[in-house]
């Protein structure tokens, strides 16, 4: 039997805070790459220390971890760090699946900033030559990512627009939906056409095969069809003897 081990854990960063009454050695540390991926939520956990690497209380103060991207020079992001344990200088930072909808997967910058109860504000360290700025790395392709679906509303005529697909990403388990609506008791039928060209645009009538036809009588209510495959286009065609077959919204 395959056995497939996974583990749940939080990742942990440390960071340093400026505290007068301790000294100015730095104890020697590293802290490690963040990295996390699109598609799904994520919670990293934080510790805050001073310079002699003890615990310190955040009790009374704010801190806010700031993503930003150094090629670009802008600031991508600004997350408040939750209180786990305020005065064992423990936080945690969410990522939503939504903040990361619309970042590349790449190398980011980011640095944590410490307000007090009189509105100073101070950085936190990141390592020991006390740089500010750790690293944060974005990954995609682990988990699936939310798709809008597409509407065909037949703008063009009875021919939808071509739709075109990713077949390297869907690979062989692409599932396609097609929920189509009514807008008065249609009878005629609906086409399902894919394709497999390489094109990815200006695709010829040839390049089309007919994957499913639907025949409808008298169809008011909204219907589902779904199939599998891996194509590189998919488009619908409707045939109308009475009513209308208003639109489609499509997913893969």
């Amino acid at each position: 039997m395959n056995v497939i081990n996974t583990y749940l854990y939080t990742q942990n960063l440390v960071a340093v805070t400026t505290d007068e009454r301790v000294g100015n050695t730095l104890t020697m540390y590293f802290t490690p790459n963040v990295k996390i991926y699109r598609g799904v939520d994520q919670t990293v956990r934080i510790q805050f220390k001073n310079r002699d690497n003890k615990a310190t209380s955040i009790l009374g103060k704010t801190a806010v971890l700031t993503l930003t991207d150094k090629d670009q020079g802008t600031t991508l992001l600004s997350k408040t760090i939750e209180e786990v344990d305020a005065a064992k200088g423990v936080g945690r930072v969410r990522f939503l699946e939504s903040d990361l909808l619309n970042l590349d997967a790449k190398y980011y910058t980011y640095g944590i900033k410490i307000t007090d109860g009189e509105g100073i504000t101070n950085p936190a360290y990141a390592d020991d030559n006390y740089g500010a700025n750790g690293t944060l790395e974005l990954n995609e392709g682990v988990y699936p990512l939310f798709t809008a679906s597409t509407t065909e509303n037949f703008d063009g005529g009875d021919t939808g627009d071509a739709i075109y697909l990713d077949p390297y990403i869907n690979r062989n388990d692409a599932t396609h939906t097609a929920q189509v609506y009514f807008s008065s008791a249609f009878t005629g039928t609906l086409q399902i056409q894919v394709s497999l060209s390489p094109q990815t645009q200006g695709l010829n009538n040839d390049d089309w095969t007919v994957l499913r036809t639907v025949t409808y009588t008298a169809q008011e209510d909204s219907d589902v069809q779904i199939f599998n495959g891996v194509y590189s286009a998919v488009r619908f065609v409707r045939s109308t003897t009475t009513g209308t077959l208003s639109k489609i919204l499509y997913r893969a």
